[in-house]
């Protein structure tokens, strides 16, 4: 299991539209993309990781969202982070690991984003249900 501990964020660029006119059928597409990670300090295991969070809405809009993240981890974690990065492996559970950091960070601040401007949420939320006793 990865152990990753994100220790920090900020957010570098937000840029968010919405087209009043749209009309067409809605498409939504998800993209993150990694822009780079880089040792902070050598006396820690710490990164910076350089993202960009995308929801694109095609002709009804658009969310981007870019920043960095600090990340806490072990030695060996954190050499196989570099190691996958500069080999561009981006399936490994470190990488995953990651990605998952940046889809629950930047999310939030698009769901704030997307109800500002009346874009619908990028991701399914869970709906609560009775169960019935058969």
């Amino acid at each position: 299991m990865t152990t990753l501990k994100l220790i920090g964020s900020k957010l570098t660029k937000i840029n968010v539209e919405r087209n009043p006119d749209f009309k067409g059928n809605l498409e939504i597409k998800t993209n993150i993309k990694i822009n780079s990670i880089e040792k902070i300090s050598e006396k820690k295991d710490t990164l910076k990781v350089a993202y960009n969070f995308e929801v694109n809405y095609n002709e009804l809009g658009k969310v981007l969202i870019e920043g960095d993240l600090f990340i806490l981890g072990d030695s060996k974690t954190i050499k196989n982070i570099l190691k996958t990065q500069k080999e561009k492996i981006y399936d490994s559970p470190e990488q995953v690991a990651i990605s998952n950091i940046i889809i629950q960070k930047a999310s939030l601040k698009a769901f704030e984003l997307e109800e500002e401007l009346g874009l619908p949420i990028h991701i399914k939320l869970p709906v609560l249900s009775i169960k019935k006793d058969n």
